[in-house]
């Protein structure tokens, strides 16, 4: 080979190992852009669910996994809200063998009215009814005195709204979908949902979008004339939110619903608030805190109205926890805790000072009031009079979860997951579970809900738990509280008739029928004597002549 051919090979070497390193360049620059240019999804924690093993520990089982519809993670809820019905509650037929002394009676079968046949249609009562009996005679042999029942239980829901105006209904208990709609301005904030069994309302800017419960159709939208603020909720046939004026504004849901004119109605009071609203279980009364210093009571039974205010010691931040009776619990900055009978009197059941400040809202299970205060301290407090049952708080506590009889779920500030003790405050087990883009909180059933980064949603249950249990049932009020609810404000007169001071009627003091207390009339009717004059008889002075000798 001559010295000009090496030459040249060495240059073709050198070309083609420039244009490979162009080549490789391009490649890499391709693939960051593309990488730029379309959102990657977040890497996940495995951890960030709970497994069998460690659910098994804490006592619950896994009752469903499914992936929400948020667009961009658990990062683009904008709420989450458990909801339980009233009016249309699920039901089951049941067949049970019989009871063995002391314990329940075993369900054998059981048949949803509601569940679907093959052509997608309920099967309704008659139906399950005849497979119910189809049943008992298969184990007649097996099991003898098996007997039909029908029972009922609640019927609870998942609502979830995403920051692109998603809304996601689910049944709570399956994870299964019920409908789901895309509503409002992607580009305005939401707030969060205003539900009851008919409608569901949904805050977008200055907009209330109403949906229809039952399909999530749009019905209307209305405009408000104040901004909203945080969310709506749905309560005495109104749709309420709080807005940027220190005030709640109102409009009848029938109005809305009919597409007809509406009154705005509109209560300004002194100061904003600073969460949702929250609402009676039990009757049309709504409660919230401003940052005046104030907690608020309306009735909307007619018309909205504030019924009465409290003036508190600090600033109340957290949302009141409502329970039955139109009792609300809540708790201050100024580290105080108070319970509240909302009635026009405005009648405080207790306040219990805890010396630390609290922003969160009070979670109710059983008979206890659990508050956590800002120290990360969990206080438990009696529900009828405020005093704490634990000996001390549970330290490190950063936010309730959930609760099961018996047994209260937390994150600690450390990030993990643990179970607390009611009886005592005893942390029983921690678990290092990832922590979340957001907390799911459930304040209504014995189900602990669990949401991961990309939208997961896994629901716990007790092991061995069919249906759901209400935490704290609306009809669970204390016998202080029913006692102080039915006792009328003015004693019921035995004889109405009868003065106690005047002329009729028998004379408290002794004397007879017309006889003054205070007169000369004796014990019948006559004269007597009087105790500073002459007697009764004439007769000379009581004291004696004059000392004087005058």
């Amino acid at each position: 080979m001559s010295k000009f051919d090496a030459e040249d090979s060495s240059v073709m070497m050198h070309r083609a190992k420039t244009m490979f390193r162009a080549k490789s360049l391009l490649a890499c620059c391709l693939t960051v852009a593309s990488s730029l240019a379309v959102p990657q999804p977040k890497p996940v924690n495995a951890g960030e669910l709970m497994s069998p093993s460690v659910a098994t520990q804490l006592g619950l089982e896994q009752a469903w996994r499914r992936q929400l519809r948020v667009a961009y993670g658990a990062q683009s809820i904008v709420d989450f809200q458990i909801y339980v019905s009233k009016s249309n509650p699920r039901e089951y037929v049941e067949v049970v063998g019989p009871a063995p002394e002391g314990g329940e009676a075993p369900v054998m079968f059981r048949i949803a009215t509601d569940q679907k046949d093959a052509a997608g249609q309920a099967v309704g009562t008659d139906e399950a009814q005849r497979l119910a009996r189809r049943e008992v005679t298969r184990m007649a042999r097996r099991v003898p005195g098996a007997t039909i029942r029908t029972t009922s239980v609640p019927r609870v829901y998942v609502y979830t709204v995403a920051s692109n105006g998603t809304v996601d209904c689910r049944d709570a208990e399956s994870g299964q979908p019920i409908w789901v709609s895309q509503v409002g301005n992607p580009e305005l904030n939401y707030g969060k949902l205003g539900i009851d069994d008919q409608y569901i309302s949904v805050p977008n800017g200055g907009n209330i979008i109403l949906l229809d419960a039952t399909d999530g159709r749009e019905i209307d939208t209305k405009a408000t004339i104040d901004v909203p603020l945080y969310g709506a909720i749905n309560s005495g046939g109104f749709v309420l939110v709080p807005t940027i004026r220190k005030g709640v504004e109102g409009y009848r849901l029938s109005d809305l619903a009919e597409k007809v004119t509406t009154v705005r109605y509109m209560q300004t009071v002194e100061g904003l608030a600073l969460e949702p609203l929250a609402k009676s279980p039990t009757s049309p009364i709504v409660s919230w805190g401003t940052d005046r210093g104030f907690v608020y009571f309306m009735d909307v039974t007619s018309s909205p109205s504030v019924i009465f205010r409290l003036d508190t010691a600090g600033i109340v931040s957290g949302r009141p926890a409502a329970a039955g009776g139109d009792r609300f619990f809540f708790a201050s900055e100024g580290g105080q805790a108070y319970a509240v009978h909302a009635t026009r009197l405005g009648d405080v059941l207790w306040s219990q000072p805890l010396g630390e400040p609290f922003y969160d809202t009070p979670f109710l299970l059983g008979d206890k009031v659990f508050v956590n205060s800002a120290y990360g301290n969990l206080f438990a407090l009696s529900e009828t009079s405020g005093i704490p049952v634990w000996n001390e708080p549970t330290g490190s506590v950063a936010k309730i979860l959930g609760g099961i009889p018996g047994q209260l779920f937390v994150r600690l500030m450390s990030g993990h997951f643990a179970s607390i003790n009611v009886k005592d405050g005893s942390i029983s087990h921690v678990v290092p579970l990832a922590k979340s883009d957001f907390l799911a909180i459930n304040r209504l059933t014995d189900r602990l809900y669990v949401v991961d980064s990309r939208g997961v949603a896994q629901c716990l249950r007790p092991i061995g738990s069919k249906d759901p249990s209400i935490l704290h049932p609306d009809d669970a009020v204390p016998e202080a509280a029913v006692e102080e609810e039915t006792t009328p404000s003015t004693p019921a007169e035995t004889n109405p008739t009868t003065d106690p001071f005047g002329a009729g009627g028998d004379n408290p003091f002794g004397g007879g029928a017309g006889a003054d207390p205070f007169g000369a009339g004796g014990n019948d009717g006559g004269q007597m004597d009087d105790p500073f004059g002459a007697p009764a008889g004439g007769g000379g002075d009581p004291f004696g002549g004059d000392p004087f000798g005058n």
